[in-house]
C-alpha cells in the first residue's frame, strides 16, 4: 500500500509540471498577447491612448518565459556545465 502512495504522489507531481509547463506556458503567452494587443488604442480624434496596466503586464507574461526557457535550458545542460566549468547548477553534485 505505500508504493502505491509513493506512485500516486509521483505521479501527482508529474502531472502538475505537465499541466504547469505543458499548458500554463503557452496560456501565459496567449494572456502577454493579449494584453500587449490592448497597450495602445486609438482615440476617435485620433490621439493614442496607452494603458500602461496592460503594458507592464504584457512585459511581465513575457520576461517570466524567457527566465522558464532559461532555467529549462540550464536544467537540461547542468551535467554539461558542472563538467566543463566547475558550476553547479540545481544541486548538481
Amino acid at each position: 500500500m505505500d508504493s502505491l502512495l509513493n506512485a500516486l504522489k509521483d505521479l501527482w507531481e508529474v502531472l502538475l509540471a505537465a499541466l504547469v509547463f505543458g499548458a500554463g506556458m503557452p496560456a501565459l503567452f496567449a494572456f502577454g498577447v493579449r494584453f500587449w494587443a490592448h497597450a495602445e488604442t486609438v482615440d476617435g480624434d485620433g490621439r493614442v491612448r496607452r494603458n500602461y496596466f496592460a503594458l507592464v503586464s504584457a512585459i511581465t507574461c513575457f520576461v517570466v518565459i524567457v527566465v522558464v526557457v532559461i532555467a529549462a535550458i540550464l536544467f537540461i545542460a547542468k551535467a554539461f556545465i558542472a563538467h566543463q566549468f566547475g558550476i553547479h547548477l540545481f544541486g548538481q553534485a
